[in-house]
């Protein structure tokens, strides 16, 4: 059986993500969400014409002139007033409602005040600090337009604008099933090994704006069942290990038993080869390597853009194009996506000593992607990149 193509498989999984659904939440609810709808105004904002200086709201014709001082408007003042009349002016403070039939706010520091009244400068500007009733959002009228990511100052916006709910896509509920007998928190048994795969996987999703939470199962058909119908309600389950050929590689065969869809199972690169992807209804299943790198891998290219489409954010990574510092060996089959450190416009490539070393590479910020068949390359030559973890989905 030939293996599905790299691009293929991502195609494939980028297919069986389901529409997202849209929640409406409260504000503060939503900060880093992707607004699903516009956000309309349902007040005026702001709701009445407002004084953006200390000093004093005064008629227009009155500029050169001293005129009588009426009582204080504070910030947070609402009591009724009669209209201002020629002669007159109200001490304004900053945020405070500009009373009928002002028509400008003159800046304390421009005045001159003595025996209840205060001398006003030759010339005054219409409207000079104010700011009229709906000036910054008319009531109806689109705030925030959907696709934007809401951010604290989006926050804050919508609280002005007295906004309560926000139609926005909401974080998918991820859960990383890390597999194997042979994994520890920490090791006291010969044939142990730590449990890197489940922190480095929760921790690439959260650089991609994914919260992931995560578990451990040990190599055991039944006990990886369980943990499967338990998690039946989240979007998108990460298992490493076990979907290889193995005597103890559990996870198609439990994929089956739980009902799921196998979409493909093995794509030809490396690492990652024995790459596997269910559907359980709108639920994915990854089946990802147990080798750190092959998970690595994997998690960047396939795991994450679905997850991230999946809550309504850009879901292709970002790259570039770069000048080898040191030369890049050539492939022979299968896509082979190599890891590398993008410093300035310098690549470095930093091939592991096996799919299981993440030591080598460990600083890597990009993948090289080789062709199969594709010849080495000498420094100097300028070749593409992606990038991976923050730098791959800068905000």
């Amino acid at each position: 059986m030939s293996l599905l193509e790299p691009d293929e498989a991502l195609a494939q999984v980028l297919a069986a993500v389901s529409p997202p659904t849209v929640a409406r939440l409260p504000p503060e609810r939503c900060r880093g969400l992707v607004l699903a709808e516009d956000a309309l105004a349902p007040a005026d904002l702001p709701p009445f014409d407002r004084a953006m200086m200390d000093g004093y709201a005064v008629r227009l014709a009155d500029a050169g002139r001293s005129v009588a001082i009426l009582d204080e408007i504070a910030a947070g003042d609402g009591a009724a007033r009669p209209a201002l009349q020629p002669g007159q002016a109200h001490p304004i403070m900053t945020g405070a409602p500009v009373p009928a039939g002002a028509e400008a706010v003159v800046p304390v520091e421009q005045t001159t005040r003595a025996d209840g009244r205060v001398s006003l400068p030759e010339r005054i500007r219409a409207r000079a600090n104010i700011v009229s009733r709906g000036a910054e959002c008319a009531a109806g009228r689109p705030w925030a337009r959907a696709g934007a990511i809401v951010t604290p100052m989006t926050l804050a916006a919508a609280l002005g604008v007295g906004t309560r709910e926000l139609a926005v896509f909401p974080r998918p509920q991820v859960v990383v099933v890390t597999t194997g007998s042979e994994l520890a928190e920490d090791p006291t048994r010969p044939g142990q090994i730590r449990d890197s795969n489940g922190p480095m996987l929760v921790a690439l999703l959260e650089e991609a704006g994914i919260a992931a939470t995560r578990r451990t199962v040990a190599d055991d058909a039944g006990a990886l069942l369980a943990c499967l119908q338990s998690l039946e309600g989240v979007d998108a389950v990460v298992l490493t290990g076990g979907v290889s050929a193995g005597t103890h590689d559990e996870v198609p065969g439990v994929l089956t038993r739980l009902g799921a869809v196998a979409l493909f199972h093995k794509v030809a690169q490396r690492p990652g080869k024995p790459l596997l992807l269910a559907r359980r209804g709108r639920q994915l299943l990854f089946g990802l390597p147990g080798n750190p790198l092959a998970a690595h891998l994997c998690a960047c290219r396939y795991v994450i853009p679905s997850l991230r489409r999946l809550a309504g954010l850009d879901h292709v990574p970002h790259g570039g194009h770069g000048t080898l510092a040191a030369a890049l060996p050539g492939n022979s089959e299968r896509t082979w996506f190599l890891p590398a450190r993008v410093q300035g416009g310098a690549v470095m490539p930093l091939p592991p000593v096996s799919s299981a070393d993440l030591v080598q590479p460990h600083q890597a910020n990009a993948y090289l992607r080789l062709e199969p068949g594709a010849a080495s390359l000498p420094a100097g030559t300028e070749v593409a990149y992606t990038r991976i973890g923050a730098d791959a989905w800068p905000s």
